[in-house]
């Protein structure tokens, strides 16, 4: 394919995109009726499909144009990267977001999924050579590489992935959202509901950005440090995972004005949505931090192998 067709495939879906967010946005959550299948009540919006799709594009198109990769992308990593992909599909588009809408439990879980899966798989596919590769040649001479270049914008950068910035952002977000106010106001407005969502999913790109180390990217950062960081976010979340289990009234007071598409209290749906902010944001945590101790292994022997000396010549007789 010509490049002025590789440019007009990523100029088209964005076209549609412009029309979509200009058109629909009274639409994107059409909710949940007294009397409707709730596993059924999927997101008909189709912007953020079609946001994955294009993507997936400019991910596989980048891997058609790289002929000599100086570091391969394995199998693995391609899996990883789109499902990836699929985990925002389904928190995004499936039942799951107008669930979210009626029920704290299936809330947090969609954060879960958006804050804490999806960008962790992706980076793990190191996605940023293909990404790049695969972008039109009047976006990447336009716009990216003279943002690269922009003194301002790498200064940002070196800010933006201090370990210790990041470590901020990833749970400052989380505590801003989960304040009632924030919460409450999310769900009364779509607006503030989309911004409660494009922040968390940024702020879990971000500090996985640092702690993974997609490669080609090589961070300062030492791995013991990055397990230590995954360490140190475990108290902040246990706590606000408790604190929102074992309260004994109703925190977010935006449900009780909405119809419940399940049998059960707003207090035992509370208890739920607690506990699945509290284990499994926890339990990801400890799960990356063994993925860095393989990586840094990994590293080690790699360092290990290219130091050692050659083994020495037989003579010949």
């Amino acid at each position: 394919m010509t490049r002025a067709g590789r440019t007009i495939l990523f100029a088209l879906p964005a076209l549609a995109l412009l029309q979509l967010l200009w058109v629909m946005p009274a639409h994107a959550h059409q909710g949940i009726e007294a009397g409707q299948n709730p596993f059924t009540a999927w997101n008909w919006n189709p912007l953020a499909t079609l946001l994955i799709l294009m993507a997936a594009y400019v991910y596989l198109n980048g891997l058609s144009n790289w002929d000599r990769p100086s570091h391969p992308i394995s199998r693995w990593q391609r899996a990883s990267f789109f499902t990836g992909l699929f985990v925002i599909f389904i928190a995004l588009q499936s039942p799951l977001d107008n669930l979210s809408d009626h029920m704290l439990s299936f809330h947090q879980l969609q954060h879960f999924l958006l804050r804490m899966m999806a960008p962790l798989l992706i980076l793990l596919g190191a996605p940023l050579t293909p990404m790049l590769r695969g972008l039109p040649p009047w976006i990447l001479q336009g716009f990216v590489k003279p943002i690269v270049r922009n003194p301002l914008a790498r200064a940002a950068y070196e800010k933006l992935t201090n370990p210790v910035i990041t470590v901020l952002i990833f749970m400052g977000v989380l505590y801003l959202w989960q304040f009632p106010g924030g919460f409450n106001l999310a769900l009364r407005n779509q607006f503030v509901h989309a911004i409660m969502h494009m922040t968390m999913m940024s702020s879990g790109f971000i500090f996985y950005w640092a702690v993974i180390d997609p490669a080609p990217r090589r961070s300062r950062v030492h791995y013991g440090v990055r397990v230590l960081y995954l360490g140190l976010i475990v108290l902040p979340n246990t706590v606000l995972g408790a604190v929102i289990t074992f309260s004994k009234g109703i925190i977010y007071t935006g449900y009780e004005d909405v119809y419940r598409p399940f049998d059960m209290s707003l207090l035992t749906d509370q208890q739920i949505g607690g506990l699945l902010l509290w284990v499994p944001g926890d339990m990801m945590s400890i799960l990356v931090a063994g993925i860095v101790m393989i990586m840094w292994y990994e590293r080690e022997e790699g360092a290990n192998q290219a130091k050692a000396p050659p083994p020495p010549t037989q003579p010949t007789p």
